[in-house]
Order: structure tokens, then C-alpha cells, then sequence
């Protein structure tokens, strides 16, 4: 793992999110969280190089065409975002609304989950960190075991960013729907609420890996 303790912006590397036999089952569930989060970034949103395949977009809806619709990534990226599929799949604006407010529930259940996990997997690892510093102090442990127990903060620090640049994502494509939820000449929108609950969620998960940032 070649990630380093450092701030947390959106630019990360994805290391595999296979789940690691011993992984504790903290580490685990981050890992289940942030896999969860990135797939559906990449089922719901626009994906115009995933390599001319199919994107199934399942998002709940209430007059649906059938389970999801499927968009050809070669149609391009204004074809296969969120925003174009809402705009596609209902014409009018109580519709496109309860479509866009069903999956802002959905996404705010999901993003709780996320930052529980994350704040699970943060005290057991600045736990483990802390015993292995003093072990490492006391000469009772070695600079491999030091070494290991951080390269292990390393993957789960990893992990904590794929899941906020999953958020960010999200966060940008249901601001792009705020005008189709809008009436004429409205400033406020009926999702703005939603839309600030997901910024200050995205801020907690952003403090909860600075925290162990700076526990590195």
C-alpha cells in the first residue's frame, strides 16, 4: 500500500477491496461500506469509459420502466448521468421529485452506514496503533510489526477516501437534479435539505480520516 498520511482530498489510490483473511471485522464492514459506496457511483452515474458496456440504473422510482434502465456508456457522458436518466424517465415534476427524494433516503441510509463503519474501524485502529508504539517503545515489538500495523492504518485510511470520493460524487450529481425538482423562478429547492444534510455527513467522514491520519 503506497498511501502516506496526508490530507484528505479526492485524488486516491485504489487498492484491491477484496475483504483479507484476518482482517478484523471492523475492517471488514469499512471495507463492505466503501465497496457499496463506489458501486453505486458507478451504476447510477455517468460512465462513458466503462469500456462500451451497459450501465444498469436501478434507482427506485415509483413508475418504472421495468427494474432499471439500461444506458450505453458509449452514448456518452450526458447520456448516462443521473440527472439525464431522471429527466428521461419522468416528464413531469412531482414525479421526477419523489424519484430524486426516494433515492436521497436511500443515499443518506447508505452514507450513516459508511461513516458508522468508519468510526468503528477508527477506534480499534488508533488502539492498535497506540499499543504497537508502545510495544515499539518498550523494545517488545519489532520495526516489522511497527511497519505492519501501519501499512494495515495505511489500507483502512485508503479505504475511508475511496468512500468519501464515492460521496463527493454523489453529492455532485443530486445537485445537478436540484433544477428539475424546482418550480418556476424558485431559489430554494425541496431537496436543498437533503442536499446539506449530505455535505455535513461528507465533512464528518472527512474528520474521521483526518483523525487517523494524524494518528500515523
Amino acid at each position: 500500500m503506497a498511501l502516506t498520511a496526508c490530507d484528505t482530498g479526492t485524488t486516491v489510490e485504489t487498492p484491491s477491496a477484496s475483504l483479507v483473511q484476518g482482517d478484523k471485522p471492523e475492517e471488514q464492514e469499512l471495507r463492505r461500506a466503501s465497496q457499496a459506496m463506489q458501486k453505486t457511483i458507478l451504476q447510477g452515474v455517468a460512465a462513458g469509459g466503462a469500456a462500451g458496456g451497459l450501465l444498469d440504473l436501478t434507482f427506485g422510482g415509483d413508475d418504472s420502466i421495468g427494474a432499471g434502465i439500461a444506458i450505453g456508456a458509449g452514448a456518452g457522458a450526458a447520456a448516462g448521468t443521473y440527472v439525464a436518466f431522471v429527466q428521461r424517465k419522468y416528464t413531469r415534476r412531482a414525479r421526477r421529485l419523489k424519484q430524486i427524494q426516494t433515492d436521497l433516503d436511500r443515499n443518506a441510509q447508505e452514507m450513516e452506514a459508511t461513516l458508522a463503519a468508519m468510526n468503528a474501524a477508527l477506534q480499534v485502529q488508533k488502539q492498535d496503533l497506540a499499543a504497537i508504539k508502545l510495544r515499539a517503545a518498550q523494545g517488545t515489538a519489532t520495526p516489522e510489526d511497527l511497519a505492519r500495523e501501519t501499512a494495515e492504518a495505511n489500507s483502512n485510511l485508503s479505504q475511508m477516501r475511496l468512500a468519501i470520493d464515492g460521496a463527493t460524487k454523489r453529492q455532485a450529481e443530486f445537485t445537478e437534479t436540484r433544477d428539475l425538482t424546482k418550480r418556476r423562478q424558485e431559489e430554494v429547492a425541496p431537496i436543498d435539505p437533503e442536499l446539506a444534510a449530505m455535505a455535513n455527513r461528507i465533512a464528518e467522514m472527512r474528520a474521521v480520516a483526518n483523525d487517523l491520519a494524524t494518528s500515523l
